[in-house]
């Protein structure tokens, strides 16, 4: 449980956030006199900072904690692992531990013959994917959804919807991708596929033809918001029909994270690609680009170079720790536990919140919830999400802001939070959230 001794941020972050400003690019971390704190050590879902105040941490740090902070079976795998080998050859003499880390995403896939490129993070996952899918296709042109977040390389930044992440690149940005709006109904979904129907057509006419239609089945970033049910399973019928290849971005959601292994599942949709990162890596950077063999295999074949690869690739840390991860979701029974925690957070915030008139809406799935806030007149309010995570850190509680205009509040946490902490936060959010709606 949370125990503030100083006022957030205390002298130590203070000091810190002073020599962190001398070295940083100014655009990185935020820094003001009442954020950030910088943390010190973690366990579960408290997080200790420099200043010995300690959280209760619903983000789970970008949601890579999902299996909470410091696990020690996570733990120990890394310290075995780095006294045997801790850098390899990912592509020219690669280690064990990527060999099954590979087999093993493989046995977890929807497909019945799977093939993985690993990389670092989110977005070079992405690149993976837009990649395979032009050489599959023939064709560079891409759908994508407004609020959507895939990244900030210049491949994913061409389809992530955030004008202040995109203007001062926008010249190096492709001109081949359309922004659809993200479906919130099923009356929408119907619409939206008559009109990506019609984007197909359009641009097939124009000579840049689209190869691929990326989505995130929940956007994360973006709000917290859930595609309508049976959207999925007609973009992938419409997919397939115009051959053009369906990525799913469920670097956010897979593993667990919304009470399923991958989002695909909850309408037995089978993409062409899929997206993986964040709690992959046990906490260690780490993503992969999934696909079936058929699109894979639009790579050609290595003949000592590969064309698309990494210094880091299959780094056997990382992969040791992944290995880990993958068992701790199984033995601890993480995706089933995040069906319940997240039942039991959804139900209690919605009961909380009920009388706020500030409250829009309270939604999520697994452990990935959204409080959506609007303004007296029905607008989003915008800012109010980073005005809540600022307050709620002086309470002992890490949120995150999200939403285009910064509007809701996301939570994300660990799959191993307990009840008692979910009811601090609940106490904590409805009270702060209570508060502003009744001034």
């Amino acid at each position: 449980m949370p125990s503030i001794k100083t006022p957030p941020p205390g002298p130590h972050s203070l000091e810190l956030a002073s020599r962190l400003h001398a070295v940083e690019s100014r655009n990185i971390t935020w820094l003001s006199d009442d954020f950030p704190v910088f943390w010190d050590q973690a366990l579960g879902s408290n997080v200790s900072d420099v200043d010995g105040n300690v959280y209760v941490d619903l983000t789970s740090a970008f949601g890579v904690a999902f299996a909470g902070h410091s696990h020690p079976d996570i733990g120990i795998a890394m310290e075995e692992q780095a006294k045997r080998l801790v850098h390899g050859m990912g592509d020219v003499h690669p280690s064990l531990a990527k060999v099954k880390l590979m087999e093993e995403l493989g046995s977890l896939a929807p497909w019945q013959e799977t093939r993985t490129v690993l990389a670092s993070s989110g977005t070079e996952a992405i690149e993976i994917a837009l990649k395979t899918a032009q050489l599959l296709t023939g064709k560079t042109g891409v759908i994508a959804f407004k609020g959507a977040y895939h990244g900030l390389t210049l491949g994913s930044l061409s389809i992530t919807d955030r004008q202040a992440f995109r203007d001062p690149f926008v010249d190096r940005l492709s001109e081949a991708t359309d922004f659809v709006p993200f479906p919130t109904s099923e009356d929408e979904a119907s619409r939206l596929l008559t009109q990506i129907v019609r984007i197909l057509s359009k641009r097939e006419s124009s000579g840049v033809s689209v190869g691929a239609i990326v989505i995130e089945p929940i956007q994360g970033r973006g709000g917290v918001r859930i595609a309508p049910r049976g959207f999925l399973r007609g973009l992938s019928d419409l997919s397939k029909s115009a051959g053009v290849a369906l990525i799913f971005d469920e670097i956010f959601t897979g593993l667990g994270r919304s009470g399923v292994m991958f989002e695909s599942e909850t309408e037995g949709v089978v993409p062409d690609l899929v997206c993986l990162g964040k709690a992959l890596g046990g906490g260690l950077p780490l993503s992969a680009c999934l696909g079936s063999r058929a699109a894979m295999e639009a790579w050609p074949e290595t003949h000592g170079e590969a064309i698309h690869t990494s210094t880091f690739l299959g780094h056997p840390l990382s992969c040791t720790t992944a290995l880990s991860f993958l068992g701790v979701l199984r033995s601890e029974r993480l995706i089933s536990k995040s069906v319940e925690k997240g039942q039991y957070l959804l139900a209690s915030l919605r009961a909380s919140l009920d009388s706020g008139r500030h409250i829009h809406e309270v939604r999520g799935r697994g452990l990935l919830v959204g409080i959506e806030l609007r303004t007296e007149a029905g607008g989003p309010w915008k800012g109010q999400g980073a005005r809540v995570a600022r307050q709620a850190l002086r309470q002992g509680l890490i949120v995150l802001p999200a939403g285009r205009h910064g509007e809701v509040v996301q939570l994300a946490p660990a799959a191993t939070i307990t009840e008692k902490q979910i009811d601090f936060a609940v106490t904590c959010l409805s009270d702060m959230l209570l508060r502003v709606s009744h001034s």
